[in-house]
């Protein structure tokens, strides 16, 4: 057994006191080659909200650099920072819900790291709610939103647009409830691009007031009128509807609208509705259909909407076609007939009864348009024989109930 000071345990100690200097150091080496990032540095991170733009103090030797942009509701948003630059600037978005930021650069072969959070200033509940805007009649456009829940009486809201071009405009016209702010009325787009910027934002003399704000794509909340020059022509087997498509604030071609027509057959004072039919732009803004029944007057009526979005505008005028005047017609000729009929009977019969049917001959040739021949019968009377006429221009009337020829005998 050797005792703890004799040279062999002596040796070991050495032996393992060196091996552990060794992985120290190395471990020390291999930490100074990573980068750090110092206690006290600091990049004065800024945030404008009017540009998006994210700006820090410089440093020497700036040689890498990325900024994240973190949206509640658009998730991260990368932009690379190029080398000796101390900005980035982000894409449009809304900043009411708040943002996170963070800029990571390297400086002289470490990184630096600083992390920013943008948020809503305000009581929580004061900021304008159910915000939305609609453009119609191609040059108007009516933005609306209600009191928040929270705001305080004295509360008071405005409205600014802000094109690409960073141009701001505040309302013009403002629609007022009990004296508060809760609409605004534009009468010139010209200013609007054709995705805007809107921002409500609050003021009041209790607390401070959240503001909201919105990118709204001007294409998406058109609602658009009923087409232009609705017209129907029908043949002898088929119906053609044409119209021509709405003004809107932009042209566009025929391909991005779509239209529902509402044909319906008129019954006196009351309709029958048939199923809507949508025909899309790129058809050529007709549409062919079998011709209804010539005793039925129908109507058309047409609205338009975005072909990718269905919010349909409002009705055009009905356009009437088709008529009830060919039935009206007949059942005069009808009338006719049957009351020229019972004339001529009521005739007939009043001369028989009167004993003389010479005269009766007489109106029955008048009526069929023929001569009166005296012939012998061969027993020794005298017969009266209807004969056509040849010289009349008109067709002879044809009653049923006289034959033809006609012959009559009476004594002499």
């Amino acid at each position: 057994m050797r005792r703890p000071g004799s040279p062999v345990s002596l040796l070991a100690v050495v032996v393992l006191l060196s091996m552990v200097l060794d992985s120290a150091w190395l471990l020390t080496q291999e930490q100074q080659d990573l980068p750090t990032v110092k206690p006290d540095s600091s990049l004065n991170v800024k945030f404008d909200p009017k540009t998006t733009r994210l700006t820090w103090d410089c440093k020497q030797n700036t040689t890498y650099g990325e900024c994240v942009l973190i949206h509640k509701e658009k998730g991260l948003i990368k932009k690379k920072v190029k080398d000796n630059e101390c900005h980035c600037t982000f894409p449009d978005c809304s900043l009411h819900g708040g943002v996170t930021l963070t800029v990571q650069v390297n400086v002289n072969q470490r990184r630096l790291s600083e992390r920013l959070v943008y948020s809503n200033p305000g009581r929580e509940g004061t900021a304008a709610r159910n915000f939305s805007c609609v453009i119609y009649d191609a040059d108007f456009m009516n933005c609306s939103w209600a009191k928040g829940r929270a705001a305080p009486d004295d509360v008071q809201y405005f409205l600014y647009t802000r094109s690409k071009k960073r141009i701001e405009r505040e309302c013009p016209h403002y629609l007022k409830d009990s004296g508060t702010h809760v609409g605004c009325h534009l009468r010139d787009l010209s200013g609007l691009t054709s995705y805007t910027y809107f921002l409500v934002n609050g003021t009041s003399q209790e607390t401070g007031i959240q503001f909201f704000d919105s990118f709204l794509l001007l294409k998406e909340i058109e609602r658009y009128n009923a087409p232009d020059n609705i017209t129907v022509h029908c043949n002898e087997s088929h119906c053609l509807i044409r119209w021509e498509q709405p003004r809107t604030r932009q042209a566009r071609s025929n391909r991005e609208f779509q239209y529902q027509l509402d044909i319906q057959r008129w019954h006196g004072t009351s309709s029958g509705r048939n199923q809507l039919i949508v025909v899309f732009g790129d058809s050529g803004n007709r549409y062919s259909f079998p011709k209804p029944g010539p005793k039925a007057k129908h109507t058309v009526k047409i609205r338009t909407a975005d072909a990718r979005k269905a919010r349909w505008g409002a009705w055009s005028r009905p356009v009437e076609f088709g008529s009830e005047e060919p039935e009206s017609s007949l059942v005069h000729v009808y009338i006719l007939v049957v009351l020229g009929t019972l004339v001529c009977g009521l005739t007939l019969s009043c001369l028989f009864k009167r004993g003389d049917p010479e005269r009766l001959l007489q109106v029955a040739a008048r009526h069929l348009g023929s001569r009166i021949a005296t012939t012998g019968c061969g027993d020794g009377n005298t017969c009266h024989v209807l004969t056509p006429r040849t010289d009349l221009k008109q067709k002879p009337c044809h009653f049923p109930w006289l034959p033809e020829p006609l012959a009559t005998s009476w004594g002499a």
